[in-house]
């Protein structure tokens, strides 16, 4: 058998790929502790060094820093030198000493890393046979980090070849492809039954001994380190233990196993431990991976993925410098991925299809036809190139890096590095290449233009953040780019409960390129987002949502729409999931009902919750629940459609009153149920007094229940129960009975908050006034304030005797003669005691600001108590008071109209605000959706003109208050 040729003479019979070096001056230029190491070998040789050392920083500093170690390679055939790096290795475990090992593993490396560069370079090892070899390095590295781990409980007698834990190489180092200074994904599983007798002590074993052989092999010593290692191919690495029992790997894969992770598996390979488990647990995997039959819904994940990759065909273009020549276009994830989605669609039938080395791959593919001898030829010479490509980038400092540089110098180096005479001649072969595999690439799948982006590429397979993926994110408007990437990702892996189901997940890749545009167009495309996710956390199932958005882009568009307009109701939208039924029947969208059907359709609603619940108690709570969903739907219709447009603020704000009043009629009679069943009845009567929105009826999305309670008992009127109380104590004891029904969070949330402020004597005064009393009050001792507040008085529930007694009182109060100076100058005072305490948060505070709401309605009820005396009480809403008072002479016709106008606008604004964000709108943070439609309130071409607008018209509105009340 002859003898293998040592590097250097190798490198004399090889063509030599830095040109002539009987002509070049290289071999002058080695640097002095160079010399030493490459005396007597060939000008040739001695060139090849002097070019590596030039060009690589990294091998320099390796070859330099150990000149017999430089001499050795050079003088040795590689594959002995290579053998002789994998014996060290294995003998490093049985050293005594730690820092021993560790040091007996980097200096192994060290001569594994400049033999297998050199032979590389040289052209003695082309660059898929240097890519084997440090595979089968990077397995001997592995088992003998794994033996070191073992023997800290076992002794130096542990045999990692036995010990039931199996290190499972994945990718590139998987199908031997390792590339040179490449991370070495690994996914570890264990047999409890090999592992140990007890299996919660296998577990603890075998998750130490993976912490421990990757602390060997990754950490940095005073000697460097051996191999960077990466677990995150593991099931659910976010929540699994480092090692996984091979029936719990086993049933992931089989239950929420994703395409991606199939395609990672045809490369899988037992490399060390105990090889017997790795192969078993990859045979009983092939069945996740390899399917019988023709895998239409893998197809169609697949091209998903693709459209992922490219989500545009103007997205990810060539740029050569700076190119990543890994995962940028025309790529080597192309080609791997060409071949891949080929293996998985049609491998289950044709086991010839599953080799797991790329080149063997296109190979299998022509042999059968699969693709074009043309198709193999361009993309199997162009994986190798870019291959050689991708190692010398990663040999100039040894990172794992697979970027062009950004500089003409920098493209100077690697093609020089490669053995170009000139650096145009690089770049010319680098795009060609890059255009042929994407052309290539390209045909292989259609492209859907509905799906696509035109911000870039958007990729959220595997378990790391994609670069120009988070590039993409930034331009679309995420700033939180990397935890939305991840997010997604999460969604992919099965991360909430939506997404547990192949067909969900397949569903959802398609939608995230357009999901993703839809969002980026909210105020806060990060607040949407996570909106969104939470919406998704709480979908018990994902495939009916999902297939009913990707079939159905009305109501896709309907749900992005709401959540892109309006943050708040997005919120709404993951908290309350029945919600969403009214957009999957797309009744959301149509008319609301008449304003006096809510009372009939809520009544039904609690008989039928009361019938349901009565066999088995409860009837109570079901009632609450009942009112509740029922409302929320009521409600959630009129703000969706207020939102985005379908319904006018002034209609709205009548329908938000209709459902206030139809749950306060309804849940009162309910409460005073309760009170009787625990206490008996009374002879007395109750009215509810609703003051402010809706007692104007105006309410908004957000609105509180302003009330006051009024009773009408004798004085010494006593309940008919075992437990009686007197009528004060029982009439209090039913308010608190009804703020419970209403306010109360139960598992359907809460109905109204209820303010009762308004109330004689204020938060001292009792919670149930009674009628006298309340008539009492506001002849001798009511403030200014609580008569402007009754202004929009009414009546909302109550026993008819006394509703209309109330009513008749509250029109007596408010036709009483009023001092009109006394009156301005509370007024005035209380206004501006208000505008200290909130002075409003700009001009879109519409209700706060100076000139803004406040202050047309302080006109009003100026105007309805100086002259309620003469005109009889005011009409309760603001802009019927406005013409009531022009048609009566006591404001002109000109402020009537433009405080209407004014007022109007206000409204508007307040509504759509309530909706969109629940609070006061803000530019700043919204985005172009809602800012067009704030803007087409205002009748303004654009956000900026609507505001300078606003202010105009706030001061035109003070002007007009200082006329008025003074």
């Amino acid at each position: 058998m002859t003898e293998p040729l040592s590097l250097a003479a190798a490198i004399q019979r090889t063509p030599a790929p830095f040109g002539d070096a009987s002509s070049d001056n290289l071999a002058d230029d080695l640097p002095d502790a160079l010399v030493a190491a490459t005396e007597g070998l060939s000008p040739k040789a001695r060139a090849l060094v002097a070019r590596v050392a030039a060009c690589s920083p990294y091998l320099r500093r390796l070859m330099t820093r150990d000149e017999a170690l430089t001499r050795s390679v050079l003088e040795t055939a590689p594959e002995t030198t290579l053998a002789a790096a994998m014996d060290d290795v294995r003998a490093a475990p049985s050293l005594a000493d730690g820092p021993l090992r560790l040091s007996a593993l980097r200096k192994a490396k060290d001569k594994a890393s400049l033999a297998i560069a050199l032979a590389d370079i040289a052209g003695v090892w082309d660059a898929m046979e240097a890519a084997r070899r440090l595979s089968l390095f990077a397995d001997a590295a592995a088992d003998a980090a794994l033996a070191m781990a073992l023997s800290r409980r076992s002794g130096p007698q542990a045999d990692p070849k036995t010990s039931g834990i199996a290190i499972i190489a994945m990718g590139k180092h998987g199908a031997y492809e390792l590339n040179y200074s490449s991370d070495i994904d690994l996914i570890v599983v264990y047999d409890p039954e090999r592992v140990a007798d007890n299996p919660g002590e296998a577990k603890a074993i075998a998750v130490k001994a993976t912490k421990e052989m990757v602390s060997a092999l990754g950490s940095q010593t005073p000697d460097g380190y051996v191999f960077r290692t990466d677990l995150r191919l593991r099931p659910d690495p976010g929540v699994t233990a480092a090692a996984l029992s091979v029936n719990a790997a086993e049933s992931y894969y089989e239950a929420y196993g994703q395409n991606w992770e199939r395609a990672a598996f045809i490369k899988a390979r037992a490399a060390a431990g105990d090889v017997t488990v790795g192969k078993a647990f990859l045979k009983a995997l092939r069945p996740f991976v390899w399917r019988k039959y023709l895998d239409y819904a893998a197809i169609e994940d697949v091209k998903s993925v693709k459209r992922q990759i490219h989500a545009s065909k103007g997205g990810g273009d060539i740029e050569f410098f700076g190119h990543d020549v890994k995962i940028g276009r025309g790529g080597i994830r192309e080609i791997e991925f060409y071949a891949q989605t080929q293996q998985l669609i049609l491998g289950g039938k044709n086991p010839d299809l599953r080799p797991p080395a790329t080149l063997d791959a296109l190979a299998a593919l022509c042999a059968r036809g699969v693709i074009s001898a043309s198709a193999h030829d361009i993309l199997a010479r162009s994986y190798v190139f870019l291959r050689d490509v991708e190692h010398r980038l990663q040999m100039i400092n040894d990172e794992q890096t697979h970027k062009l540089p950004p500089d003409e110098a920098g493209v100077a180096r690697v093609a020089a590095f490669l053995g170009y005479d000139d650096a145009r001649d690089f770049r010319r072969d680098v795009e060609e290449t890059l255009r042929a595999v994407h052309n290539q690439f390209a045909a292989l799948f259609d492209y859907e233009e509905g799906l696509a982006s035109d911000a870039g590429s958007l990729v959220f397979t595997g378990v790391e953040n994609h670069p120009e993926t988070l590039e993409t994110l930034a331009a679309m408007g995420f700033t939180r780019t990397g935890e939305v990437s991840e997010t997604i990702r999460r969604w992919h892996a099965s991360g909430v409960r939506a997404t547990r189901s192949q067909r969900a997940r397949e569903l959802l890749t398609a939608l995230t390129p357009t999901l993703l545009e839809a969002l980026s167009a909210a105020g806060d495309a990060d607040e949407a987002f996570f909106a969104f996710h939470a919406f998704l956390s709480g979908l018990p199932a994902g495939v009916q949502v999902f297939s009913l958005l990707a079939n159905n882009p009305d109501v896709f568009n309907a749900l992005i729409r709401i959540m892109t307009i309006s943050p708040y109701l997005a919120k709404e939208l993951s908290r309350r999931l029945n919600f969403v039924e009214q957009l999957l029947e797309s009744r959301w969208a149509a008319p609301p009902p008449a304003c006096d059907a809510y009372a009939p359709a809520l009544a039904a609603a609690l008989a039928a919750a009361r019938a349901s619940a009565e066999a088995h108690g409860g009837a109570y709570e079901a009632q609450l629940n009942a009112a509740r969903r029922w409302a929320g739907e009521e409600r959630f219709q009129i703000t969706a459609q207020l939102a985005v447009g379908l319904l006018a603020p002034e209609r709205a704000a009548a329908h938000y009153t209709a459902i206030a009043d139809a749950a306060i009629g309804a849940l009162a009679p309910i409460a005073l149920e309760e009170v009787v069943a625990a206490h008996g009845a009374i002879e007395g009567g109750y009215a509810v007094l609703a003051f402010g929105r809706v007692g104007a009826g105006d309410m908004t999305a957000m609105s509180d229940v302003d009330l006051t309670f009024i009773y009408d008992a004798a004085e010494d009127a006593v309940s008919d129960g075992e437990k009686p109380l007197a009528a004060g104590q029982y009439f209090s004891r039913f308010v608190r009975r009804l703020i419970t029904a209403l306010s109360a969070a139960t598992e359907e949330g809460a109905l109204y908050e209820v303010d009762m402020q308004l109330r004689p004597s204020g938060r001292a005064g009792p919670t149930a006034v009674r009628y006298s009393a309340f008539c009492r009050y506001y002849a001798e001792e009511a403030w200014t304030w609580e008569k402007m507040a009754l202004t929009k008085a009414r009546i909302v529930a109550g026993e008819e005797t006394l509703a209309a007694k109330t009513a008749e009182e509250t029109r007596r109060i408010l036709s009483r003669p009023m001092d009109r100076s006394a009156l301005s100058a509370d007024i005035l005072d209380m206004r501006a005691k208000m505008l200290e305490a909130k002075p409003g948060r700009g001009p879109w505070d519409v209700k706060h600001a100076k000139g803004a709401m406040a202050d047309v309605n302080f006109i009003c009820q100026f105007l309805a108590l100086t002259h309620g005396a003469d005109l009889g009480p005011a009409p309760r809403r603001t802009t019927e008071a406005l013409a009531f008072f022009a048609e009566r002479g006591v404001l002109s016709e000109t402020y009537a109209e433009r405080l209407k106008e004014r007022y109007v606008l206000y409204d508007a604004i307040l509504q759509v605000s309530r909706a969109a964000t629940g609070g006061v709108f803000d530019p700043a943070s919204a985005g172009p959706a809602l800012k067009e439609r704030m803007a087409a309130l205002c009748g303004a071409r654009d956000i900026e003109a609507a505001e300078a607008g606003l202010v105009a018209a706030q001061s035109e509105v003070a002007e007009i208050y200082g006329n008025v009340i003074k």
